[in-house]
């Protein structure tokens, strides 16, 4: 070997080894439990595992002689695919890249490209100098803000602004419910969930999603943190702050079947289509948990728009002043109401979580069904829960 290729490997070893330095005493100082692994050819286990209460995550560091992003970006993809050999479904991923000086703008390429590409994955970016940037759920507080730009400091302001109750959170939040709750009132995976990358994997969603939908239910106060899985607290201001999304204007039209036939018929024709549920008052006394009689049955489909109207062939609008056989309505939340529907005699329904939200603020004794459906349904897991907290 040339002395000149032996320096420069000698280097490298060197840049990692100053990198792994440096993280192992910025996590520690942050309180997280560093344990490393000796250096290894094979990548079967990743540089170091960190852990932190519930989180924990294992990481993959690799370090550059320049803090260019053509050097940094292929580095970082490197890491990725290492990470994900060594990581198992143990450890969520932690890909770090350093160099001895790295500018904000580099280490946002960085990050920006790790989120677009790799958003299974959390990803940091160090120099030597002192900067240290990340993003992933709990490495927040990592960021050495004085040295991140303008632009990467208001992102990471808006991501922790994100809704609680978006329709992703929404459907994560009954995944959560789910194995408290019968079978036959809502359609979900029955699991306990150790970290965000499972509950990812049995909702269906993104990593990243679930990172940040479980960031912002640890911040709110919501998940308990001494537990070995994601368990839900506080669930009764959980409850409430949901069930405020009922009382937002929801896209509805009165609707009447063109054949005077039986309307439990044409009903039932309709929902086989595939792109309807049964939702409200009609999903609860599907669900055998009605309270409401007479109000016309209301039906979800993803879309309101004239061309997905026109599908159903026998269904025409209602004219003024003549009573609508069911009201059509454009579901709020398309991923969380499709996804939890039950099926009761063939039928598509509304999951019990979801009738519970929306009768809320109906004004034809809306406010009653849904007390309802608290007390027999949702208090006595609100109860159980505090018997554990």
């Amino acid at each position: 070997m040339k002395e000149s290729e032996f320096l420069s490997r000698s280097d490298a070893r060197a840049r990692r080894r100053q990198a792994l330095a440096n993280l192992e005493e910025l996590f520690a100082k942050a309180g997280w439990k560093v344990e490393r692994h000796p250096e290894h050819d094979d990548h079967v286990r990743p540089d170091l595992v960190i852990r932190r209460g519930k989180a924990s995550y294992a990481v993959e560091v690799k370090a550059a002689a320049e803090g260019r992003s053509d050097r940094l970006l292929p580095l970082w993809s490197q890491a990725y695919l290492q990470a994900a050999r060594s990581a198992g479904d143990r450890h969520p991923p932690l890909v770090v890249v350093a160099a001895p000086k790295i500018v904000p703008s580099v280490a946002e390429n960085v990050l920006r490209f790790a989120k677009q590409y790799a958003p299974d994955a959390a990803a940091g970016v160090i120099d030597f100098a002192g900067l240290h940037q990340f993003y992933g759920p709990h490495l927040e507080g990592l960021n050495s803000m004085s040295d991140v730009s303008p632009a990467l400091r208001n992102r990471s302001i808006h991501s922790e602004s994100a809704d609680l109750f978006s329709d992703l959170n929404q459907w994560m939040l009954k995944v959560l419910i789910a194995p408290e709750l019968p079978a036959n009132l809502l359609s979900a995976p029955r699991d306990r969930y150790r970290n965000a990358s499972q509950l990812a994997r049995a909702a269906n969603v993104s990593v990243m999603s679930a990172f940040r939908f479980v960031q912002q239910l640890q911040r709110d106060g919501y998940v308990h943190e001494s537990e070995s899985y994601l368990r839900l607290v506080r669930r009764e201001d959980l409850f409430k702050r949901w069930q405020s999304l009922a009382f937002r204007k929801i896209k509805e039209a009165p609707m009447r079947f063109l054949f005077r036939t039986d309307p439990q018929v044409e009903l039932s024709r309709m929902m086989r289509s595939g792109r309807a549920c049964l939702a409200l008052f009609a999903a609860a006394e599907a669900l055998n948990l009605g309270f409401v009689r007479g109000v016309p049955p209301h039906a979800y489909v993803q879309r309101l728009t004239p061309g997905n109207l026109s599908a159903w062939k026998r269904l025409v609008p209602s004219e003024s002043g003549e009573p609508p056989d069911l009201f059509i309505r454009q579901a709020p939340a398309p991923h969380s109401v499709f996804r939890g529907i039950v099926m009761v005699n063939d039928l598509p329904v509304s999951d019990i979580l979801q009738v519970w939200l929306d009768v809320s603020s109906h004004p034809s004794r809306g406010q009653e069904q849904a007390d309802l459906i608290w007390r027999r349904v949702l208090l006595p897991i609100i109860e159980d829960n505090h018997g554990r907290e």
